[in-house]
């Protein structure tokens, strides 16, 4: 049996064909670039629709396709007509347009925390929703539900009006110990229920239709999975399984998670998700600038690295690894999207600071990897003692293909961090979770042994005298943050 998984992410999306026994057959990887307007960030829903058929036409080369897996980027979502087509654009999670309805509602976080597992924030659904029903009330009214990415192209597959339980945990609607829409939560926020889909565990979601077989090329009936949201599933691909290891996903921005066996609701600055791992929550922190960041610095003060987007990271790298630890006394807070979760700050800035005549270009290049470093280890010490004591910790995303960055975040951290080689830890972790809801493994130590049996990870081991440094390195930041964000 053949899986498709198929893995979208912020910028891009990739379809990879997996054989039953985790071996990957084809890949096939789509750009899809973002619309910047007013400030506003959001996406074409045809991107989406034309990416996924443009996937299944090139992997279906590679071999039969006997199921689809789904994993997605969470909390972008837009409204439908009964068709299933949309009615607008989707609200990036990046998008902070919802900024007042969010302030307004601060007022609630504590109910909103231990109903839902998070504060209020800009980047969950529910506010966002909030703000479509009050700027775009007759498009609101003539929609017949507001779905997420995931949930619209599950309904473009197999015609389902659902959403599964890792992405409602991320909208503050959803009561995270019963994973139904909460009443008190959709007063809160002035959500009608009816415009909401059904929530259903990770699991078959339904099988593909006529239509989309005719349109895809794929054949009729195949079971299509919802494995859950893309940071749950890059968690499991990574193994994390049980909750004696952390995990550290290093993308467009940085998401940091535990797993616990009961909801942790101790810390209101962290969040607390349905995990990918049946039974499971999340413990999460994020960093919401990272990658970002950098191909910001990149973008505007390196050209010829630039190259249009496609970055020379080689020669970048080799740039900023050219400056001493500490950048020369250069000091970055990448604070480019916002503060996440240690203090959701949305109105927070970046600021690059303790820059003279003497300083070059390379000192700034190493001083923002040693920023968005420093705000990953403070968001891990800003979560549970258990989870700070982490024995493994797993990293994964595109930057930390970057050895430079890898060891910068070791001696940061403190600790010392296993990457594998390969960068499809979200597609591996969706494999794994169709794989068992498909009979193939009775388990996902199961299936996880075997996509992984080939792979021996990288280890990043925390210098000591590196590690002393950073230490002061990590108060020295944090204040300049206070002081320019108060």
């Amino acid at each position: 049996m053949n899986i498709l998984c198929i893995d979208i992410g912020t910028t891009s999306m990739r379809g990879i064909l997996f054989s039953d026994t985790g071996s990957i057959k084809g890949i096939k990887s789509i750009l899809t670039p973002l619309i910047h307007k007013n400030g506003w960030i959001e996406q074409d829903p045809r991107v989406y629709v034309n990416g996924l058929l443009d996937i299944c036409d090139h992997i279906q080369r590679f071999g039969d396709i006997d199921a689809i897996s789904l994993t997605s980027l969470r909390s972008v979502p837009t409204l439908c007509d009964a068709s299933g087509k949309a009615l607008a654009n989707f609200i990036m999670w990046q998008d902070t347009r919802n900024t007042a309805i969010c302030s307004s509602l601060t007022p609630h976080n504590g109910e909103i925390y231990t109903t839902t597992g998070s504060s209020v924030n800009t980047v969950f659904t529910g506010s966002k929703l909030t703000w479509m029903k009050e700027n775009m009330r007759d498009i609101y009214d003539r929609a017949y539900k507001a779905l997420i990415v995931p949930d619209y192209l599950l309904n473009y597959m197999c015609g389902t009006w659902t959403t599964d339980a890792t992405y409602g945990s991320r909208s503050n609607l959803m009561d995270l110990k019963t994973c139904r829409w909460d009443k008190r939560m959709l007063e809160l926020f002035n959500i009608d229920e009816d415009k909401l889909p059904d929530i259903i565990q990770p699991g078959i979601a339904g099988r593909t239709t006529t239509s989309f077989a005719r349109e895809s090329g794929i054949p009729q009936g195949i079971p299509v999975i919802t494995s859950g949201g893309d940071q749950q599933n890059s968690a499991l691909g990574l193994g994390q399984l049980d909750d004696s290891s952390l995990v550290i996903n290093c993308g467009t921005g940085s998401f940091i998670l535990s797993l616990s066996d009961e909801p942790e609701l101790t810390n209101s600055t962290m969040i607390c998700n349905i995990s990918a791992v049946p039974g499971k929550y999340t413990v999460e922190s994020n960093v919401l600038a990272s990658a970002a960041a950098l191909n910001w610095l990149i973008r505007e003060i390196f050209p010829d690295e630039w190259h249009r987007g496609q970055i020379d990271f080689d020669t970048f790298n080799d740039i900023a690894a050219s400056s001493p630890i500490g950048a020369n006394g250069v000091l970055c807070v990448p604070l480019f999207q916002g503060c996440g979760t240690r203090h959701w700050n949305n109105e927070a800035r970046a600021s690059f600071s303790n820059i003279s005549l003497g300083n070059t270009r390379a000192d700034l290049a190493r001083a923002m990897y040693e920023g968005i470093a420093a705000e990953i280890a403070k968001s891990i010490l800003a979560m549970p003692k258990k989870v700070r004591e982490a024995d493994t910790v797993y990293i994964g995303g595109g930057m930390t293909k970057c050895d430079f960055f890898d060891q910068i975040l070791a001696d940061m951290t403190g600790k010392k961090l296993l990457r594998y080689s390969d960068t499809q830890a979200t597609a591996i972790g969706a494999f794994m979770n169709a794989a068992v809801h498909l009979g193939i493994y009775d388990s996902l130590y199961e299936a996880f042994a075997a996509v992984r049996k080939e792979s021996v990870p990288y280890v990043f081991t925390p210098i000591p005298d590196h590690c002393d440094f950073y230490q002061n390195y990590l108060e020295e930041t944090e204040r300049i943050f206070l002081l320019v964000n108060g």
